[in-house]
């Protein structure tokens, strides 16, 4: 028994006898089928009715959507109702109408071995002359750009449209809209979006053609911003002999867009600008440097700065009694400069170097002279000197003042 159920030869006789069984079964339902049914009409329902008319002119404002259509036929494909869509037509020829209500007869095509009734065989069709309006586009923004972001004024491309109605809805064509899309956005949006014409209660006017079918919107999306001050870096010492006069630039402070978080922490600092090395420059400049975007920062604008130098021989001024200063020792502990010959000092007096014009305005107010003994414990120490100038970028120490002082630390006494 198995091997007839895996014999090919089984499974085709199977499917032989069961079409054999169905073709019989098939034509004895025919021949019984009394020829009074097969003569009966066939009603079918809700077929699409068609109006032909003059489109670039006129619009249908009022139609019967759909007819009931009555076939009589031996042909059992209508019999069976077996009917492509696509092989008949029902329709109303208007034409050679103009505006107005018309009654005109229902006509079909197809359907050209049987008997045809349509129901109803004549209907009414109003026909509207169209009429063409312009109006300016609006941008419709949906959602909310990112947090701390701010969405400016949309671009539109074109900025009007023309629309076309039925001459009785001309006057409800309030907008012509563009959707877009903001949800989220941290950078500037460019897109092509469909038009759709509105009521003024915001209806969608269904009816409404308009050109053209869409526009380009552009919406800047900005981050959260701060204005600070720009601060050169200027790098080196310049050759023997030069000094800078001056450094102008042509914007004092920058616009730096960021995350919210990262500009907040910029608000009460400065904004580090393009360096410029100063080792060999011995004349005049004028340079244009690009400001660089550090991490985490969207934009800096402008994108450009321009620093003029001026450069001149250097001259030297005398600075006496400037105090020394001791910083970075423990509360219980006490310190003294001492001099070469082991006497406590307190002022020290040093050659300064720079443009002449900047020298007649430094003053010992104007400076600084620290010795850091940060961490350092009871003892004798060569500590180096750093001096610090208002003006560090204009003015230097000449290469004869003092590098280092002798600083005695002791524990102070109970």
């Amino acid at each position: 028994m198995d091997k007839w159920l895996n014999s090919h030869w089984f499974a085709r006789a199977i499917a032989l006898m069961l079409a054999i069984m169905m073709w019989m079964v098939v034509n004895l339902e025919m021949d019984s089928t009394p020829s009074t049914e097969a003569n009966r009409p066939l009603l079918i329902d809700d077929i699409a009715l068609h109006v032909k008319y003059d489109s670039e002119r006129y619009y249908v404002v009022k139609q019967p959507k759909t007819v009931k259509v009555a076939l009589e036929s031996n042909n059992p494909f209508y019999r069976h109702n077996f009917l492509p869509s696509d092989s008949y037509e029902v329709y109303v020829d208007l034409r050679d109408k103009g505006a107005g209500t018309h009654k005109v007869p229902v006509q079909y095509k197809g359907w050209e071995d049987a008997k045809v009734g349509i129901i109803p065989n004549v209907v009414e069709v109003t026909l509207e002359e169209k009429k063409t309006v312009e109006r300016e586009v609006t941008v419709e923004m949906l959602g909310q750009v990112a947090p701390g972001y701010t969405a400016g004024e949309p671009l539109v491309k074109p900025f009007r449209a023309l629309v076309r109605v039925p001459e009785s809805q001309a006057d409800r064509v309030a907008a012509v809209k563009a959707s877009v899309d903001v949800e989220g956005a941290t950078s500037p949006i460019k897109t092509t979006v469909p038009l759709k014409v509105v009521d003024k209660s915001g209806n969608v006017l269904q009816a409404a053609e308009v050109i053209p079918l869409t526009v380009e919107v552009s919406v800047p999306v900005t981050s959260p911003y701060v204005k600070v001050p720009i601060k050169l870096n200027l790098t080196n010492e310049m050759p023997d002999g030069y000094s800078l006069a001056s450094v102008d630039m042509n914007v004092e402070e920058v616009t730096v867009y960021g995350p919210k978080e990262v500009i907040d922490a910029l608000k009460t600092s400065t904004y580090p600008g393009p360096e410029i090395d100063l080792s060999s420059i011995t004349s005049d400049r004028l340079l244009e440097l690009k400001i660089p975007v550090l991490e985490n920062i969207v934009n800096v604008e402008p994108e450009y700065l321009k620093v003029s130098l001026k450069v001149v021989p250097s001259t030297t001024k005398r600075l006496g009694k400037i105090p020394i200063r001791i910083s970075g020792l423990s509360e219980n502990m006490q310190a003294r400069v001492l001099s070469p010959d082991g006497r406590e000092m307190s002022t020290i007096d040093f050659d300064t170097v720079g443009a002449p014009e900047v020298l007649q305005q430094v003053g010992p107010e104007d400076v600084q002279v620290v010795a850091d003994v940060s961490s350092m414990p009871a003892g004798v120490y060569e500590v180096t000197l750093n001096y610090i100038f208002n003006q560090p970028d204009y003015v230097k120490v000449a290469k004869t003042a003092p590098k280092k002082v002798t600083v005695e630390i002791t524990n102070k006494r109970s």
